[in-house]
């Protein structure tokens, strides 16, 4: 029986506290402010309500990005593709992770993405640009599985981690894969989604509570991926 370790993407992996707005907006429209003067600012006002209006960054950006390119980006195939691009950049990898994987790699591990996030180019663009992908074998999204041999498996389209339905389905997919239940780790930042909701399913649970506080639920909690070697 094989041992798995599942990681969430956003503030997990993907370490996200350079991700300003107003820098970002202004890397997008910084050519438009020249002939439309006061878009910058105007995106900026428009991209804070859409965060007020889906609750924080973190759920927009798993539920609305395409609210993001019809309102903010306006459809503009040039705009979002800046977008993406200045995403990118402000992006890094979260302290300690690249160590963490190649840890659990040695230990036997197979390890993959679990994520909220519909936009799976994202997380790729992400793990190909910090020479993270190597170690991922399957990318579980609300949009589908994207396997290691890069095909899309449409069989967990629609499911989530806030109801529960992700971690039935993963649990099923995981099983019939040899993974062995009693060494499958979900790893995560958030308390509930991540943490509570896989737990209810029968995962072994690691909460990352590098912001906040701890899990009460979690079996361990870390505050730097440094520590999973002390852990698995």
């Amino acid at each position: 029986m094989t041992k798995w370790a599942g990681f969430d993407f956003g503030q997990c992996l993907m370490d996200s506290s350079n991700r300003k707005v107003e820098y970002w907006m202004a890397a997008v429209f910084i050519d438009e402010e020249r002939e439309r003067h006061g878009i910058i600012n105007e995106k900026v006002k428009l991209y804070r309500e859409l965060i007020e209006k889906y609750g924080d960054f973190r759920k927009l950006h798993e539920r609305g990005r395409h609210e993001v390119e019809e309102k903010v980006l306006e459809k503009n195939p040039c705009l979002v593709k800046k977008y993406y691009e200045v995403e990118q950049k402000l992006l890094k990898p979260a302290d300690g992770i690249y160590e963490a994987l190649k840890h659990l790699k040695s230990k036997g591990y197979r390890i993959d993405v679990v994520s909220d996030m519909g936009a799976v180019n994202v997380i790729v663009n992400f793990l190909n640009n910090y020479n993270l992908r190597h170690f991922f074998s399957n990318i579980y999204s609300p949009r589908g599985v994207l396997r290691e041999n890069g095909e899309i498996d449409d069989s967990f389209t629609g499911v989530s981690k806030e109801n529960g339905s992700l971690y039935v389905r993963l649990r099923e997919d995981l099983v019939s894969g040899g993974i062995d239940m009693d060494h499958a780790y979900m790893i995560g930042d958030h308390p509930v989604k991540d943490i509570e909701m896989s737990k209810r399913h029968g995962f072994k649970t690691i909460h990352y509570a590098v912001r906040g506080e701890a899990s009460t639920h979690a079996d361990h909690v870390i505050r730097s991926f440094y520590e999973i070697k002390e852990i698995l």
